[in-house]
């Protein structure tokens, strides 16, 4: 009887293990989350400290970007030319636009052009490894410590898959940071030189939209990528892992299948409120759009509401007018999801108001108005 109950659980629950069985993979460490909730979806060894190689570059394009202009022109030192490992053989005194130094850094691993962000943004290569170390600090990478902007074998530089992975869900919130690791080739301005990616996923994994991959003989094969699918992103990281491309091809049909965008609150079932100065009520706001969530393994992830709008406004308000954005926000702070906010209802301007005084109202009110006009909501 015992051995006939121990068979039927067996049945019974095998499916249910193996649902999720992890993959397979080779790294020594590795990691993969949805990018906005920061919810992990597989993990091996994700917090032990190891070298990261060349994936060291994502901080630097992020600080660079932060910090400085596209259209700028940095001059190579003879320390930039002279810095060894992966570079495209940047002459001292060679001048560059950021923007091509972005793309040698990022699609060709240039370590030339790495040390000549550094000394152009900062002055010095040692002011700005600080500057990266306290950017780290500000997104909560309490396990990084970086010692160049380049990644080359250097005692205590390391970190760990999961500061990788939050990093790079932090970088790709910057727009042309985006830009940057999704491109498959660019052209430089300078010598008009073609570079091609060399993430080989960006071809032959679907969804894939970056990162930046890196090798030292001391850290081995690293690789950091995001993928999207179906309104859902993803990033996996892998430290010192062999066989990199097949593991996050593997481990993204995994995670994906367990991972879902719901629509969460139809378009115009928000319901908010934006005070006005001189109106005979506030304004009504509701969402023009639907607003989302992420789900995982059925169960949605936690967030938060937030009405980004104006703290107050000027009536007549007419009904559909644009009054901002309604986020949803993860527990990290990013953002799973923004919509436009719109007017449910016309707001009349108080009659009392419709007088000497609201008319001098009204010219304030189209002074605001202008002002405001190129708010990015």
């Amino acid at each position: 009887m015992k051995r006939f109950l121990a068979i039927l659980l067996t049945v019974f629950l095998l499916p249910s293990l193996s649902l999720h069985a992890a993959p397979v993979c080779n790294a020594k460490a590795a990691i993969v989350i949805e990018a906005s909730s920061g919810a992990v979806l597989y993990e091996k060894n994700a917090d032990l400290l190891l070298p990261e190689a060349s994936t060291t570059k994502i901080m630097t394009a992020l600080l660079v970007l932060e910090q400085t202009d596209l259209s700028k022109e940095f001059t190579v030192s003879t320390r930039a030319a002279a810095t060894e490992g992966s570079q495209l053989g940047l002459a001292a005194g060679d001048r560059l636009s950021v923007q091509d130094l972005l793309w040698i850094l990022m699609l060709k691993s240039g370590n030339d052009a790495a040390v000549a962000l550094a000394e152009g943004v900062c002055g010095t290569v040692e002011r700005f490894v600080v500057a990266m170390n306290q950017r780290a600090e500000e997104l909560g990478l309490s396990s990084t410590r970086f010692q160049n902007p380049h990644g080359l074998p250097a005692q205590g530089h390391e970190t760990t898959a999961r500061d990788l992975a939050e990093l790079t869900a932090a970088a790709l919130e910057n727009a042309a940071f985006a830009q940057l690791v999704a491109t498959k080739k660019a052209t430089l301005t300078y010598k008009k030189i073609v570079l091609e990616n060399s993430n080989k996923l960006l071809w032959s994994c679907n969804g894939v939209i970056g990162v930046k991959t890196g090798f030292t003989k001391a850290a081995g094969r690293c690789l950091v990528s995001a993928a999207e699918r179906e309104g859902v992103r993803l990033i996996c990281v892998t430290l010192n892992d062999p066989d990199d491309w097949r593991d996050h091809a593997v481990l993204y049909d995994a995670c994906f299948s367990r991972v879902e965008r719901q629509i969460w609150l139809k378009a115009g079932e928000y319901r908010g409120q934006v005070p006005t100065l001189d109106g005979e009520s506030w304004v009504t706001v509701t969402n023009a759009e639907p607003i989302s969530r992420i789900v995982i393994d059925g169960i949605p992830q936690g967030g938060t509401l937030v009405q980004d709008t104006l703290p107050r406004t000027f009536a007549p308000v007419p009904q559909g007018r644009r009054m901002g954005r309604l986020l949803l926000c993860s527990e990290r702070g990013r953002t799973v999801c923004a919509v436009p906010l719109e007017a449910a209802a016309r707001v009349e301007q108080k009659k009392e108001e419709r007088t000497l005084f609201g008319s001098f109202l009204l010219k304030i009110q189209k002074l605001w108005r202008a002002l405001i006009s190129k708010t990015a909501f």
